[in-house]
């Protein structure tokens, strides 16, 4: 249980002990994982050092306890803005990512006092959220299949089932476009001033989302081997012209509209043009930088609720699934497994290969020192989890520069999920099989552009993923009924594709900073078992 309290100090080198103490205590009655705890302390105490010697001798206020179910810690300093305490530009450019996972203080100016704000994360253990789920799944099946021998029960209990469906999927939707568009746009100004970015910053940036498009096209090359294509004898119209259309119909005729159509590749591309016009504006534009980062996380903190009532979709949706039509879409749920589980597996290991033949160290080395992050992300399903022990690897076993490792990791935590571009591209394909929706060469060709851009705005929360399925389905024309096995489908697949993504990840940082001969070869050829 954390304790509220409320206290008040003079600045002093003292008083920064004293309030380095609270902070330890109230991230572990909060369950703070202690790398977490350690990070976060010592992220305080040089922040408190530094305005020590502007603001010595202000009042300090201490606030902390639980708002809404969520841990926040608040400390204010008495006195005039004080923004640059950190001279590493990686760690102003990557703040607010770390602060997202609880990383990292949230720095503000109100009412004349400095204001740090975290909101630290519980040491995160999926099995429960696993659990019930599982249990949505198999209660839904085994409901579902005992009301289809009574017609009286199975009328009445579509006649519950079907509106409460709806209602949540109603819900799912009215937040999901929004946070399709507010994910890419601030991923983007998250970035920071591109000088400040340099060579390095660019370079990932481009590797990062080159190597997503490039991962969609082998993708959508695979699935025309592995699924029916229809042809121009099918009716079909996957020619120029249509492409050429569907290129020009990204650019939206109002603000409005895409909203309220859920049109993926408009929202994004809203996303990427208001996200670069508040990158280039910068210094003027910081009311709507803050503004926009605020709304992004109170779209998020409603998703991440919607998120705990998913086990409720889950078997709402399987269950409506089982009791009007056992076998329908059954089959494309079991191919989605055998196609993804192992696709998930053997992409992290062509990275890990490839890599080990480009920096001509040992892949088994290699791979033991991707392990400890990968197994994280693979028993908890959560990037953010991953997230120190991925910095800690990057940057003691990998000999990539601390500087780039705290700029590229969170960052690329947003913009680079190649798992995701497996997962939801198998998905796709196997639903759009299942409910008879052609697989043309258009129909592919939108599926690299939909699935490349959505898999980067897949926000880190529990049930966010789900939030993108339901955007990519209204894209691609495939019906709602997917969803039900989407949901079922994201129970297990999100560990799996969150896990490849992290490995991946860690690769494509190594191989930049090599690129641009910043890699410390001693580090990474070093076995330190």
């Amino acid at each position: 249980m954390v304790s509220s309290r409320h206290e008040n100090f003079i600045l002093s080198a003292n008083t920064i002990d004293v309030v380095s103490a609270i902070c330890v205590q109230t991230l572990s009655e909060a369950e703070t994982d202690r790398k977490d705890i350690i990070r976060l302390r010592l992220s305080l105490e040089e922040i408190l050092g530094v305005w020590l010697e502007s603001l010595a001798g202000a009042m300090v206020h201490v606030d902390c306890g639980k708002r809404f179910g969520r841990t926040f810690l608040k400390i204010s300093v008495d006195g005039p803005a004080m923004e640059a305490w950190e001279d590493n530009e990686a760690f102003l450019l990557s703040s607010h990512l770390l602060s997202q996972a609880g990383l990292s203080f949230t720095y503000a100016y109100k009412n004349g006092k400095n204001c740090l704000v975290c909101n630290p994360r519980k040491k995160k253990s999926s099995m429960g959220q696993v659990a019930l789920l599982l249990a949505a799944v198999f209660l839904a099946v085994f409901l579902g299949a005992a009301a289809r021998r009574f017609p009286g029960i199975q009328t009445t209990a579509l006649a519950i089932t079907e509106p409460l469906f709806n209602m949540i999927l109603g819900a799912l939707r009215a937040v999901s476009s929004p946070l399709v568009f507010l994910a890419i746009c601030c991923s983007i100004v998250s970035i920071g001033d591109l000088t400040m970015v340099g060579k390095i910053g660019r370079k990932l940036i481009f590797r990062m989302v080159a190597g997503i498009f490039a991962l969609a096209v082998v993708m959508a090359l695979a699935g025309s081997l592995l699924f029916p294509v229809a042809t121009a004898g099918d009716k079909i119209s996957g020619n120029f012209s249509d492409i050429y259309q569907m290129v020009l119909e990204i650019v939206p005729s109002d603000i409005v509209s895409p909203f309220l159509n859920g049109n993926a590749l408009q929202l994004v591309f809203l996303g990427i043009c208001v996200g670069i016009a508040l990158l280039i504006l910068g210094e003027r534009v910081t009311t709507a930088q803050d503004t926009l980062m605020q709304i992004y996380d109170a779209v998020q903190f409603l998703m991440g609720m919607l998120g705990k009532i998913i086990p409720l979709f889950v078997f709402l949706s399987l269950f409506n699934l089982v009791i009007s039509d056992l076998d329908s879409g059954f089959s494309s749920l079991f191919k989605v497994f055998v196609l993804a589980i192992p696709a998930c597996f053997i992409l992290p290991l062509f990275y890990i290969f490839w890599a080990a033949f480009r920096l001509k160290v040992s892949p088994g080395l290699l791979l033991k020192k991707a392990l400890p992050a990968y197994l994280i992300s693979l028993t908890t399903a959560s990037s953010a989890a991953a997230l120190a022990t991925n910095l800690e690897t990057c940057v003691k076993e990998l000999g990539i520069p601390k500087k780039i490792a705290d700029f590229a990791i969170p960052l690329g935590q947003v913009l680079y999920k190649p798992g995701f571009v497996v997962g939801l591209f198998i998905m796709d394909l196997c639903m759009a099989e299942s409910y008879g929706i052609p697989i043309t060469p258009l129909f592919l060709f939108m599926s690299i552009l939909t699935i490349g851009l959505l898999s980067m705005a897949v926000p880190p929360i529990p049930g966010g993923p789900l939030s993108v399925f339901t955007v990519m389905f209204a894209q691609l024309g495939i019906p709602d009924e997917a969803l039900a096995l989407a949901a079922a489908i994201n129970v297990i697949m999100d560990f799996f594709m969150t896990a490849a993504g992290q490995a991946c990840l860690q690769v494509q940082v190594a191989l930049a900073a090599e690129g641009v001969g910043m890699l410390d070869r001693k580090k990474l050829k070093k076995n330190n078992s």
